[in-house]
């Protein structure tokens, strides 16, 4: 009977460490790298709010902010497909050739109308029509062209968070990967539709926009090292921080830097939000500003590329009512904390007073020669290998990563009856116990794994499999075993990504798949 008890209190005891990563994993996403690029090029970046306080009137006043109004829908289109709609105007300079263009949209969306009365002194909310749309389609027209349908895949929901201020707004965040679509002419204005979001008012005040990030190879430009980060924080009383590798800086000379954000809710009469990054003399966080975007109140409702407010958008609110989007040089002074040959860059995103949801950030500074010849023969090595690869049996690699986590049984062995709930948790207790792997340059959290490659082209080989089967596969590299890691999701939520562990496993070519817990020690 003794013993009968103390299990039971150590399943109990399992269960109430498990809850807290539960809902930690709900109210964000954890932020990893999604793309990078080593290039003789550059970057650029388009985007507008699709929310305000008039479906076509820009907004000017830079003293409002979102909660003081009923917001709409933005459309500018006179489409009768499209419900929301507005256009922002991308310049590239003639013969680049773009490598990559990356869709992205935000919005709160607790349902489609939510309204809000005063009752005994108090204010109230209530949502008055539930979701209408899917918020992962949304249509794109590109200079000269029509609009296409775009299906994009979901970054966050927080429709089901557990922390009230993000289950009263219900953030989202999506991405398309839309470069087969921005080739050859794409200079003029670029239309992004059916953006969905809350009508009307909620607590906080409602916001959505969308970006278009570009990369693209130019002749006149320097060697750039550029990297793409997406995820879904909630930025509040904790800090998050994003670290920048697999670069080297050029060794001599001054470098040029720039960083480029995305994040919903960032009031500007509302400071003491800032981005800081950690300077290794001092151990300190350095704030970055500029003329536009003040080091106390980063985040301020405003669309700008450097110094200056890109106004070449429809509508051309200075003032955009929740939705950031800032492209940004690191200022010389703030540059000098990235050394000539640094491989790494910390930055910090933080804030006393406003809370704003981070979704996107890239990195991009300037390599040498020598580094871009190592990166691009490297590439040339990989590209000439085998195009083609199968799943090959993970239990070597397992083995010879000595992670202790549960390994697959043989092939030759019966294959195992239905497992019990309480098997499932077993294993999963013992995961969360064990130590946790440290992986430069990805965020902490839990990965389903589904294959492990020596060389990247297999690996991106192996992902596009994986998309066929309606996964969404990224990567990241161990630079302590130089092996390439394809997951399938990743998060705080251990339990729900052990479901997803599960469900993966029962697809063809993966039973063989497992967890990782990776930087959370």
């Amino acid at each position: 009977m003794k013993r009968a008890k103390t299990r039971k209190m150590k399943k109990l005891l399992s269960f109430l460490c498990i809850l807290p990563i539960i809902a930690i994993a709900q109210d964000s996403k954890t932020f990893t790298r999604d793309k990078e690029f080593y290039i003789r090029g550059n970057t650029a970046v388009v985007g507008n709010n699709i929310l305000s306080k008039d479906s076509e009137k820009p907004f000017n006043d830079l003293e409002k902010i979102n909660d003081e109004f009923k917001m709409r829908y933005v459309d500018i289109d006179n489409d009768q497909s499209t419900w929301s709609s507005s256009s922002a105007h991308l310049a590239l300079r003639e013969g680049v050739k773009v490598v990559y263009a990356g869709l992205y949209w935000s919005g709160t969306y607790h349902g489609e109308r939510s309204g809000k009365r005063l009752k005994d002194g108090q204010v109230y909310h209530k949502k008055l029509d539930d979701r209408a749309h899917d918020i992962r389609a949304v249509k794109l027209k590109l200079p000269g062209g029509t609009y296409e349908n775009i299906q994009g895949s979901l970054i966050y929901d927080g429709e089901n968070a557990t922390h009230n201020s993000i289950s009263s707004r219900a953030p989202y965040a999506c991405i398309a990967d839309v470069t087969a679509l921005v080739q050859g002419d794409v200079n003029g204005q670029v239309t992004v539709a059916n953006v969905s979001a809350t009508q009307g008012e909620i607590i906080g005040g409602s916001s959505a926009g969308w970006l278009l990030y570009v990369v693209y190879e130019d002749e006149t430009q320097p060697l750039q090292y550029v990297t793409t980060f997406h995820g879904f924080e909630f930025v509040n009383k904790k800090a998050v921080e994003v670290d920048f590798g697999n670069f080297q800086s050029s060794e001599i000379g001054e470098l040029e830097t720039a960083i480029t954000i995305g994040a919903l809710e960032g009031d500007g009469t509302l400071g003491r939000d800032e981005i800081g990054i950690f300077d290794p003399k001092t151990k300190i966080f350095v704030t970055l500003d500029n003329s536009v975007r003040a080091s106390s109140n980063f985040f301020n409702s405003t669309i700008t590329i450097n110094d200056k407010r890109a106004t070449n958008r429809i509508p051309n609110s200075l003032n955009t009512l929740g939705f950031d989007l800032a492209k940004i040089k690191i200022p010389t002074a703030q540059n000098a904390i990235i050394a000539n040959s640094t491989g790494g860059v910390k930055m910090r995103f933080k804030t006393r007073s406003d809370r704003f949801f981070l979704f996107f950030t890239a990195f991009q500074t300037t390599i040498s020669e020598r580094y871009y010849k190592e990166k691009n023969n490297n590439a040339t090595s990989v590209a000439s290998a085998e195009q083609v690869v199968t799943a090959q049996p993970l239990k070597k690699v397992i083995t010879n990563q000595q992670v202790a986590i549960a390994v697959p049984p043989a092939p030759d062995e019966p294959k195992p009856a239905y497992v019990a709930p309480k098997v499932v948790n077993k294993e999963l207790a013992s995961l969360l116990e064990k130590p946790s792997l440290k992986v430069e340059n990805i965020g902490a959290g839990y990965y389903v794994v589904t294959n492990v490659f020596s060389n990247a082209t297999n690996a991106e080989n192996w992902m596009a499999i994986l998309a066929t089967k309606g996964l969404e596969p990224q990567m990241f590299f161990r630079p302590d075993n130089n092996y390439f890691y394809v997951f399938v999701d990743a998060g705080m939520n251990a339990a729900a990504l052990y479901k997803k562990l599960e469900e993966v496993r029962t697809m063809p070519d993966l039973k063989e798949s497992w967890m990782l817990k990776i930087n959370l020690d």
